[in-house]
């Protein structure tokens, strides 16, 4: 697998005033932009080809990270539905990959933070047993994270049997993480995701709970290490604190 696809085209309306000029993606941490660490963690785990779903100030992204030097090759997939009237969902994002990719490809959202986790571990997992997709999950202790991401319910076998985006009550301590991984055969069920009754989208959760329903096999792997998905400009000191103990 060496194919990775960064969703970095929303306009982060939840973190508030700093998204009105800045792609929340480019939100600085330490002098440099969050995507940039999801960047260095894709080269590190050996992938070459990146492609950067973007839309809302592209050009800032653009400009910043450029199309690789010494890593990967990186390619910019224009989002148009960002600023219409069409309200566009993490599926449709990936949808766009539709006649890119023809393998595995790993998906990863572009404004949250991993330390220590362990992707490898995740790529090879999927790799071994033919998973459909797979997509990571973080024990926390913190019901309130759960809420804002979403729950998964495992069978006994281990394989998801159902997930809940954005729970009031989360089935067990396992958060939802934004890292995914999918055969080709997803943009089938992206076109088969109802729209969400919560949000008037189509979400990855429904894409995947789809693909249960048609008797795929979806895996979901405990990440590990340290993990937060930034959504709102308070959860910025919870990155720093994340980084600053990476760079120890």
């Amino acid at each position: 697998m060496d194919t990775a696809v960064i969703l970095a085209g929303g306009k982060g309306m939840r973190f508030g005033a700093d998204a009105t000029d800045t792609p929340k993606p480019m939100a600085m941490l330490h002098g440099k932009p969050i995507i940039s660490y999801i960047i260095a963690m894709l080269e590190t785990l050996g992938f070459r080809k990146l492609y950067i779903i973007v839309g809302y100030r592209k050009e800032m992204i653009i400009d910043y990270i450029g199309y690789g030097k010494d890593g990967a090759k990186i390619e910019y997939i224009n989002n148009d539905n960002i600023d219409s009237a069409k309200k566009c969902g993490l599926s449709d994002a990936v949808f766009l990959m539709k006649g890119i990719v023809s393998s595995p490809f790993l998906t990863i959202l572009g404004d949250e933070i991993y330390s220590g986790t362990n992707h490898r571990g995740m790529i090879d997992d999927f790799t071994a047993n033919s998973y459909d997709a797979s997509f990571a999950v973080h024990k926390t202790d913190e019901s309130s994270e759960i809420r804002k991401n979403y729950s998964v319910k495992l069978g006994k076998d281990g394989l998801v049997i159902d997930l809940k985006e954005k729970p009031v009550t989360p089935w067990n301590n396992l958060i939802g993480c934004g890292t995914y991984i999918f055969k080709p055969s997803v943009f089938d069920y992206i076109e088969k995701t109802p729209l969400s009754t919560r949000s008037g989208r189509k979400e990855l959760a429904d894409t995947m709970k789809t693909m249960i329903t048609d008797g795929m096999k979806v895996s979901a792997f405990d990440i590990g290490g340290e993990y937060l998905n930034i959504n709102y400009p308070q959860d910025m000191e919870t990155a720093e604190r994340i980084i600053s103990g990476n760079n120890r």
